[in-house]
Formats: C-alpha cells, sequence, structure tokens
C-alpha cells in the first residue's frame, strides 16, 4: 500500500533509453512482467477500519484510488494479473493496520483483527493454485508481534511478513525502535520468513537514517531474503529517495550484513506521467550501480494503478535499454526462487 495513505501512513520502475521515453514506448514492444511482487487485497475488517480512518482524517487518503476502501479477494488479484498478462502474485497483507498508531487500537480485538485478516491473505493464495503467494502482515512494535510470527512460522501458504513500517510509527532516530526491530529481523531469521519491508516513514529521510537501520536492525536478519517496498522511498521520485537508495548502494558494495539477498521493487517509484526526467536517470544510474538483478517489478495495487497501467506508465518513464527491461520484468525475488536459509 502507498506509503503513508499519501506520504505518512501506507503506502506504496525504472528503464533507460537512448531517445526520449515516448519514442521508446512506441517503438518497443516488451513482454509482461514475470512477477507482481507487491498486492493487495483486504477483508471486511480491514476494509471497515480504512473507512473510519478516512472519516477521521480525509487528508491521509488524498491522492489514493478510492477502490482501497474496497473490499478486495484472491480472485480480483488474478484478473487484474490476467488483465496485465502477468504469472504470479505476491499478496502483502493490511494486517498490520489494526495495531498502527493510526487505528482507534482501544475500540479493536488488535490481536484476533490481525490474525483474522492474515488467514484471508494466506487461504487466498492456497486457493491460486501457486499463482499467488502470501506475506502475513504485522507491526513489529505491537505486543503480540512475536507471536503471530511464530504462529505463521512454516504454516502452509506462507511465504513471509511484510511489515509497513511508516503505518507502524516506526522513527529511524529512535534506539528504542530500532532495537525492536532488531529483535522482530533476529526472530523472522530463526523463523526463516523472509520478509518485505516499506522503510521509510517520515518526510526527513536520508542515508543517516538508512545506515541506522542497515546496521542497528537489519543486520540481525543474516542472509534472509529482504525485499525493500518502493525502492527505499514510499513511492514517487524525490532527492530523499535517492539519496537513500546511495546508502544501500553503498552496504551492497561493502557486503554488510543484512544484505546478501537483499532486493528493491518498484512499485509506484513513477506515479504519473510528468516524472522529472533528471531524477529518473539519476535513479537508473542508481539501479545499475546496485544491479538490475537486485530490482524486482510492482505495483503495489490498488493504490494507484492496476499492473498493466502501471507497468506501462513506468516502461513509459524510466530510461533503461530494452535489454534492461527485459531481464528487469523476468525477475523473481530470492524467495521466488530459493527456499529460505
Amino acid at each position: 500500500m502507498r506509503s503513508t495513505l499519501s506520504h505518512r501512513v501506507f503506502t506504496g520502475l525504472a528503464i533507460f533509453g537512448l531517445a526520449s521515453t515516448a519514442s521508446f514506448a512506441a517503438a518497443v514492444r516488451l513482454p509482461p512482467a514475470a512477477v507482481d511482487h507487491h498486492l493487495h487485497i483486504q477483508g471486511p475488517e480491514v476494509t471497515a477500519e480504512l473507512k473510519r480512518m478516512a472519516a477521521r482524517s480525509p487528508e491521509l487518503f488524498k491522492g489514493i484510488d478510492s477502490s482501497l476502501l474496497n473490499t478486495r479477494t484472491g480472485a480480483d488479484a488474478i484478473r487484474v494479473l490476467d488483465e496485465a498478462g502477468i504469472e504470479q502474485g505476491v499478496l502483502l497483507s493490511e494486517a498490520y493496520v489494526f495495531a498502527s498508531p493510526f487505528a482507534q487500537q482501544d475500540r479493536l480485538d488488535v490481536t484476533r483483527l490481525t490474525r483474522l485478516e492474515n488467514e484471508y491473505n494466506v487461504k487466498a493464495a492456497l486457493a491460486s493454485g501457486g499463482r499467488l503467494k502470501a506475506f502475513v502482515g504485522v507491526n513489529p512494535f505491537s505486543a503480540g508481534a512475536l507471536d503471530e510470527l511464530r504462529y505463521w512460522a512454516g504454516r502452509k501458504g506462507v511465504t513471509g511478513v511484510k511489515l509497513q513500517l511508516g503505518n507502524s510509527g516506526f522513527d529511524p532516530r529512535s534506539a528504542n525502535d530500532l532495537a525492536k526491530l532488531a529483535s522482530f529481523f533476529d526472530a523472522a531469521r530463526t523463523a526463516k520468513l523472509p520478509l518485505v519491508i516499506h522503510v521509510r516513514s517520515a518526510t526527513e529521510y536520508g542515508p543517516v537514517d538508512v545506515r541506522r537501520f542497515l546496521g542497528q536492525a537489519l543486520s540481525h536478519a543474516g542472509d534472509l531474503p529482504i525485499q525493500i517496498a518502493h525502492s527505499g522511498g514510499w513511492g514517487g521520485l524525490d532527492e530523499a529517495t535517492l539519496a537513500a537508495l546511495s546508502a544501500y548502494a553503498i552496504a551492497i558494495e561493502h557486503d554488510a550484513a543484512g544484505t546478501k539477498h537483499l532486493v528493491f521493487d518498484l512499485a509506484v517509484v513513477i506515479v504519473d506521467d510528468k516524472t522529472d526526467p533528471r531524477l529518473a536517470r539519476r535513479f537508473v544510474e542508481l539501479v545499475r550501480r546496485i544491479g538490475l538483478r537486485r530490482f524486482v517489478m510492482a505495483s503495489d495495487w490498488p493504490s494507484l494503478y492496476a499492473p498493466d497501467k502501471h507497468n506501462k506508465l513506468a516502461e513509459s518513464q524510466l530510461p533503461f535499454t530494452e535489454a534492461e527491461w527485459r531481464l528487469i520484468l523476468n525477475n523473481r525475488a530470492p524467495y521466488l526462487r530459493d527456499p529460505a536459509p
């Protein structure tokens, strides 16, 4: 889900051309992505809570597609994959919503609702014949976080755990928050559950915050497969996202702990048809520096676009070569290729 329910709560692609991106898109017919690594369905309980949030704080949902406030099923996810010609999709559970500081937790049975929403996603994956993979959702700072993680460890239909740190109230400059996150990563490593993490949670965000996250928290994940949502940002391209991605590049170049199986998804890195081409070029340069095989296709459906529209927009805005695009479109995250360590 796109960061921040518009840049604070939720969240929630890259290509390099020789001529203009418009002429590239018109001249080249690219294949569909093999996988959409970032999709959201949701049960009626999450829908009800999001509607309550929207009624209390409508500004948080500004710019977000209204379908975010509708219940969605695994069949809906398969439908949008079929429309885009995409073989497989990764469902990222929104169960973390109930333990969010933005929710009215005092009126919610957080433990029960978290489990119920995670079951909703896992059942959808199990019913899909392998087309959908489920990540359960947890707020790592909630009282029941470790119990929820351990409950799902080793269960059929569970591929990993989704963390939405922006929605969870994470402060990257808080030693206490980083220590709690480190403990959660220790437990995830023991449980052999890969992680998809939306990291960015604040407007003031940059390399120092990434270095803290990497050194004090992610290092505890060891060789666990990790996917960083939105290429280290929260949707869109700005200087903070590029600076953060540069910090990840340095960590990878130094083989920092936690980066062996680290990949980045391209969900809503491009959010419209007016992307600053200078930012797009710098982003592509960073992708090349890090390595194209570490970037995977993702749409964050339904926050802004269905996968087909999302990917075509990315192809028209990000200047990769045709060969580079074909490689990225075919990439699969390590958790879809190899068993967790």
